[in-house]
């Protein structure tokens, strides 16, 4: 352990002090042995040494918490608190613990842990990330996670910054910033702490006891390739067990595009659990950094510009003859807004779309292009007009169609088909809703329990 500015001798009550040889700084030796226990909140300050009159007084310096009614003297026998104050900027804020006691003129508190505010501990790292979850199960359960860096505290003699967020775990590890641009993460759950980004890193460069996120610690990568932009972008090519070598991504500053503390689930570990994708990142309050999902959702996830486009599964050989059931919301969702039509599909299994245009002029039409897709898939509308959207998948007995006009007013609900074998539309209660024998259901297909 480093020489620190303050030395201390263990007393009960004592005026005994002594300073370090090295700086003017000292500590206090009283100590108390009182039960009562308090957490205060404060600023730290500088005081000259707490003597009484007529005693032989020190001309160093000790360190005092500044609260509004108080001015607490510090004092410990904890080296690692001793090492943090060795480091502690006068001005930062802190919530201090410990027994608070009162010898001769002064007050004190016996110091058993410091909580700072935010710092600048990370310089090279954001310090709030928005995230949106998508969850597998459906949109009832998607939501947004705001991460944030939280208060400073001591682990194993390293001063870390805590990672912690709204939503799910209230706490998820801490972070700290090394010499060059190298930021560390110990998870909340483990006694090991790991390289989750390096800033400075060289394409070709090796870098080992890699944390890529859930499930994923103490693995090598080699950084592939940066790209010019800003931020860069730097990709790492991780070598996975079984020798998977699949690659990651860092954002320059931001970090992970999922999450703060890196992927939700590395890519080598089957997991029902949904799918995060990073929305904005701030710094100090400003915003530095919108993803593309951020520009078409928004920073907290909510685009009110965008339509859902009601879907419908028909069941039968072909749509004139089917069976038709508005589809559950659960399943797949679409919407249009900003010009884009968004397909969403919660069941993990790949799906085909065929978007086809309809337009007056035959020979403007667009011929249908079958594509695959997981998860999600944003396709650009660049023309006004009617359209289809048919969905398919090996495993269905039945397809999914929407239809509907694109138009300078936005989007548009076509119902010639909509309305065939028994889906009917109804306005109840001044909402308009689908209604199909005894059951009632939303435009989004969601069923109304009456």
């Amino acid at each position: 352990m480093k020489k620190s500015f303050l030395t201390l001798m263990l007393a009960i009550v004592s005026s005994v002090w002594m300073a370090n040889e090295a700086s003017n700084w000292c500590m206090p030796s009283v100590r108390t042995l009182t039960e009562p226990w308090i957490e205060v909140n404060g600023t730290f300050q500088a005081e000259g040494f707490p003597c009484e009159p007529g005693e032989e007084c020190p001309t160093c310096l000790t360190i005092v918490l500044v609260t509004s009614n108080k001015t607490y003297y510090l004092v410990t026998d904890d080296g690692q608190l001793i090492e943090y104050l060795d480091t502690i900027q006068l001005g930062t804020k802190a919530t201090v613990s410990g027994i608070p006691f009162t010898h001769g003129s002064y007050d004190y508190i016996q110091v058993s842990h410091i909580e700072t505010e935010r710092t600048s501990q990370l310089p090279s790292l954001c310090d709030e990330w928005n995230v949106w979850y998508d969850a597998f199960s459906g949109p009832k359960d998607s939501y947004m996670i705001k991460y944030y860096l939280s208060t400073d505290t001591i682990i194993n003699e390293q001063l870390y910054t805590k990672l912690c967020s709204d939503k799910d775990y209230q706490y998820y590890g801490v972070f700290r910033e090394g010499s060059n641009r190298d930021i560390y993460f110990l998870p909340m759950w483990s006694a090991h702490e790991y390289l989750i980004y390096a800033f400075n890193a060289q394409v070709g460069d090796t870098l080992s006891n890699l944390w890529v996120g859930g499930f994923g610690e103490d693995y090598q990568g080699v950084v592939q390739a940066i790209s010019s932009g800003n931020p860069r972008i730097f990709t790492i090519d991780v070598d996975f067990e079984d020798d998977n070598i699949l690659p990651i991504e860092w954002i320059e500053g931001v970090g992970s595009p999922e999450t703060p503390w890196g992927l939700a689930v590395v890519p080598t570990v089957p997991a029902d659990i949904g799918v995060y994708n990073l929305l904005c990142a701030y710094k100090n309050g400003e915003p530095v950094y919108v993803s593309q999902i951020g520009e078409k959702r928004g920073c907290y996830g909510e685009n009110s510009t965008a339509d859902t486009i009601p879907l419908f599964s028909y069941t039968g050989d072909d749509p004139g003859t089917s069976t038709v059931d508005p589809v559950d919301p659960n399943q797949v969702v679409a919407t249009l807004g900003n010009e884009e039509l968004t397909i969403r599909e919660y069941t993990g299994t790949e799906i085909t779309y065929v978007l086809t245009h309809r337009n007056n002029a035959p020979s403007r039409e667009l011929e249908p292009q079958p594509t695959t897709f997981e998860n999600e898939v944003v396709i650009e509308l660049t023309e006004y007009g009617p359209y289809e959207l048919q969905l398919s998948n090996e495993a269905w007995d039945y397809i999914i169609i929407g239809k509907f006009y694109y138009g300078p007013q936005g989007v548009e609900m076509i119902g010639s088909d909509l309305t065939a074998d028994g889906v009917q539309k109804v306005i109840i209660d001044g909402q308009l809703l689908l209604s199909k024998g005894d059951k009632t259901y939303t435009l989004t297909g969601q069923e109304i329990k009456r």
